[in-house]
């Protein structure tokens, strides 16, 4: 019989609570075991350096040197997967190659699709993981989102959403009342926060909820309020499997 190697984690966090957080979370997945734990990334590198692992558990903001000077200061860093309380840092850590990164507090839940984006960490490892502490999906989708706009906190509904927009290195959030910017993606959004079906993305810049849809002519679908939206190519066919039967 085969055995499956384990995956090495080194976490690296200034918080002593992310570490017993983060330390619970990979114990609860086969595969995974700590190899480590460093407090400050200055001792991340020298630990590094002496015994490499396999995933870094790696907070951003830590003092004297940040996790992202650290990714810097590393000339082949092993896979790394952010955690950070500030969303705007985080996507700087695209620049290294990071598999992903996790907002905190970490649920479980997105804990293990961070780690099932890992190719050192076997599926069947997290499939188990997710089966056994998992609790089961929720019967209805998510009411409404939290946004964050610099520093405030927005609770959108989502049947308030008409469109949304990637920009740079945001995303404009189109609503009946207006509009929010946000420090986020358009990829992230639709993985973790924005339900399927309902949403769909229409063009590699827009996602649009099939029920603020009044109209498609063409390859421009038309949202409430008149906005003329691109349909791209690449998303016409998935787009039309689930329009207008859903459309409201």
């Amino acid at each position: 019989m085969t055995t499956t190697p384990l995956t090495t984690v080194l976490i690296v966090d200034d918080e002593p609570l992310a570490h017993d957080v983060l330390r619970t979370y990979v114990e609860r997945v086969a595969h995974l075991r700590v190899a480590g734990h460093c407090y400050t990334a200055a001792e991340a590198l020298s630990f590094l350096h002496r015994q490499p692992v396999d995933v870094v558990l790696l907070d951003i903001q830590m003092p004297e040197m940040s996790g992202l000077e650290l990714l810097a200061a590393l000339p082949h860093p092993p896979h790394v997967i952010l955690t950070t309380a500030h969303a705007e840092f985080a996507l700087e850590g695209y620049e290294f190659g990071v598999v992903d990164y996790l907002l905190k507090p970490v649920p479980f839940p997105r804990f293990l699709k961070a780690v099932g984006r890992l190719p050192t960490v076997p599926a069947p490892a997290v499939a188990a993981a997710t089966a056994a502490a998992l609790p089961a999906p929720p019967a209805t989708a998510p009411a409404a989102l939290l946004l964050r706009d610099g520093t405030s906190t927005h609770r959108v509904p989502l049947a308030n959403i008409r469109w949304l927009e990637a920009y740079g290195n945001y995303v404009k959030v189109h609503t009946a009342a207006g509009r929010i910017v946000v420090t986020d993606t358009l990829r992230r959004l639709l993985a973790d926060e924005l339900p399927a079906p309902d949403f769909l993305r229409v063009h590699k810049s827009y996602v649009v909820p099939l029920r603020q849809i009044e109209r498609l002519e063409g390859n421009q679908p038309t949202v409430r309020g008149g906005q003329v939206l691109p349909l791209g190519a690449a998303f016409r066919q998935e787009f039309l499997r689930h329009w207008p039967g859903t459309a409201g």
